[in-house]
């Protein structure tokens, strides 16, 4: 009896484990505008703050170091974030950051 239970218990925790582990999404675009490491932080913050399903904000260096589109990572809980939702996210910053692609890699 005490190793059903102890069956039972391992078997329950376990399918809770797997009910909370999330499937993220990554997704890649360019972005222009971001110049520095104070574009890089409002792009985020907005990111993070209209979209509650985004994990992780990344800018990284374009094609070429000075080139005027950089890379655009987006990490999340969700496949349903568009270049459009995005880019309305940014609110008021998109006036100076435009995002110019953005695509579901995962």
């Amino acid at each position: 009896m005490k190793y059903l239970l102890l069956s039972l218990l391992t078997l329950t925790l376990s399918s809770l484990n797997a009910a909370d582990e999330v499937k993220t999404v990554t997704y890649e675009g360019k972005i222009a505008g971001v110049v520095c490491a104070s574009c890089k932080e409002h792009v985020a913050g907005a990111l993070k703050q209209k979209l509650p399903e985004v994990i992780s904000v990344d800018v990284k260096p374009g094609e070429s170091p000075d080139a005027e589109e950089k890379k655009l990572i987006i990490v999340a809980n969700s496949g349903t974030i568009t270049k459009e939702t995005a880019t309305e996210a940014l609110g008021t910053y998109a006036k100076n950051y435009t995002i110019k692609s953005l695509e579901k890699k995962n």
